[in-house]
């Protein structure tokens, strides 16, 4: 068997379930964890998933996944499991993430975007109620979902994870006392703000390139193992101002239309505040992911995240100038986070 840059522990595992099988290093996400696609004759392929450390039986990739599939959505099946060493085969959903497929697909033609792209993100949007409305069943109370959420505390880690690795650490930016105080009370409220928000089951990284394109145009949900409860609108958001992929306003505008009906009523929300909340979260869920790109370019030596930085400063600029109660801070913003101009270290 090629090992591929497998070890004899892993080789080991696989071999048990396919004992002439070869293995290859593919892309992973942005985690420490290693991918493999195995292959063997008579089989389907799989994914060895590497985790570099034990993972406990009640791990969050495994709760999570019973969950998910308990409910029927579209997650990898688990083949085979090793807790103790951290190793893990499912289902291979192949390599065409939904913002591949879209790029390709559209590529010299953009007129074709929206027929393209809609299938796709209706299902989406008709997961997302799925994972709200039926999830809360599936939980049990030791679950990592039910004892973790996206509540202040994380929010305010968040922020924080913002200033020091995106403001701080890629713009090298050094706040006046002024500046760092205005800042500390926007995060202080923004956290306040999301955290005030009903909370349901949230995948957290529902984005383009989390969802895969398979055979028959389904689409499949991987990257699922930090799910837990949050903001009704944090997916949404996920989905509808994804900092890696620009989206058509018609499309964003239908889909919303959507989530009102499938999310917002059955919570008595009405659609002027469903919108608002689902801004209020984006803006969030934005700032965070420029913490996510300085950390990636700084810390992880990956600046090909930098590509994304400017399609999300410009939805952090759109969302603060709309409303009012953003003003204030976003003169601080303008200067320090959202000024094109100012290189990156």
């Amino acid at each position: 068997m090629a090992s591929s840059g497998l070890d004899p522990e892993a080789l080991a595992f696989v071999r048990t379930v396919a004992g002439d099988a070869v293995a290859e290093e593919i892309a992973g996400d942005a985690s420490t964890r290693r991918f493999f696609r195995v292959r063997s004759k008579g089989h389907p392929t799989a994914v060895l998933m590497v985790h570099g450390e034990a993972l406990a039986p009640d791990s969050p990739i495994f709760t999570n996944h019973r969950i998910l599939s308990g409910i029927g959505a579209p997650v990898p099946a688990i083949i085979a499991r090793n807790e103790r060493s951290g190793l893990l085969l499912v289902e291979d959903f192949g390599d065409l993430t939904l913002q591949r497929h879209l790029l390709q697909a559209t590529t010299g033609d953009p007129d074709r975007w929206m027929s393209v792209a809609l299938p796709y993100y209706s299902q989406a949007c008709d997961l997302i109620a799925l994972m709200q409305t039926r999830a809360p069943a599936a939980i049990r109370p030791a679950d990592f979902a039910a004892r973790n959420a996206l509540d202040r505390e994380r929010f305010l880690f968040e922020l924080g994870h913002f200033d020091k690795h995106y403001l701080r650490g890629l713009r090298g930016v050094t706040p006046t006392a002024g500046d760092e105080q205005a800042l500390l009370a926007f995060y202080e409220e923004m956290a306040d703000a999301c955290d005030a928000l009903p909370r349901v089951y949230c995948h957290r990284d529902y984005q383009c390139r989390n969802l895969m394109v398979r055979p028959g145009d389904r689409l499949g949900l991987v990257d699922f193992q930090d799910a837990r409860m949050g903001p009704y609108t944090y997916d949404a958001a996920s989905l509808l101002r994804d900092s890696s992929l620009d989206l058509e306003p018609t499309l964003v505008a239908e889909m919303l239309d959507r989530l009102v009906r499938s999310i917002a009523h059955p919570l008595a929300v009405g659609p002027e505040e469903f919108r608002r909340d689902f801004d209020l979260m984006a803006l969030q869920r934005n700032i965070k992911d420029l913490g996510t790109f300085g950390y990636m370019a700084t810390v992880r030596g990956r600046r090909d995240y930098l590509d994304y930085v400017p399609r999300t400063q410009e939805s952090i600029r759109r969302t603060m100038t709309a409303f009012q109660r953003w003003h204030d801070p976003f003169e601080v913003f303008d200067r320090l986070v959202l000024d094109r101009q100012a290189g990156h270290r």
